[in-house]
C-alpha cells in the first residue's frame, strides 16, 4: 500500500498510531528488562533466605528436642517439674520466637516468589 493513496487525515492517524505503538514497544522492552533485573536480584536474596529458613528450622528442631528431653526427665523422675520450669519456659519462649521468625521468612519467600512468577510469566508468554 502506498502512502500517497492515504488522505492527509489517514496519514496523520497512521503516524500517530505508529508513534503510540513505538512507545508501547519501548515500554514493554523496559518492563521486560526490569523484570529480568528483579528476577536476578531475587535469586541472590532467595538463596540467603532459604539458608536462613534452614537455620531457623534447625534451631527450632533443637529446641523441640530439648523440650522433649525435659519432659522425659520429668516422666522418668530424673528431674521434677519445678526444677525444670524455668528452663522449660525459656525454651518455650525461644520456640515461639523461632516459629514466628520461620513463619515470617516463609511468607516473605512465598509472597515474593509468587509475584516474581507472575511477572516472569508475562514476559515469557509474550
Amino acid at each position: 500500500m502506498s502512502e500517497e493513496a492515504l488522505l492527509p487525515s489517514e496519514f496523520e492517524a497512521r503516524r500517530e498510531l505508529e508513534r503510540e505503538l513505538d512507545e508501547l514497544d519501548n515500554l514493554w522492552s523496559d518492563y521486560s528488562n526490569r523484570v529480568k533485573r528483579v528476577m536476578d536480584g531475587w535469586e541472590k536474596i532467595k538463596v540467603k533466605l532459604l539458608e536462613r529458613i534452614s537455620k531457623v528450622s534447625s534451631l527450632l528442631r533443637a529446641v523441640n528436642e530439648d523440650l522433649e528431653k525435659i519432659d522425659v526427665e520429668i516422666i522418668l523422675g530424673i528431674a521434677s517439674e519445678e526444677e525444670k520450669r524455668g528452663e522449660k519456659e525459656k525454651l518455650i519462649e525461644m520456640k515461639n520466637k523461632l516459629e514466628n521468625r520461620l513463619k515470617a521468612l516463609q511468607m516473605f519467600l512465598e509472597d515474593i516468589e509468587s509475584r516474581i512468577v507472575e511477572h516472569s510469566e508475562k514476559i515469557r508468554t509474550s
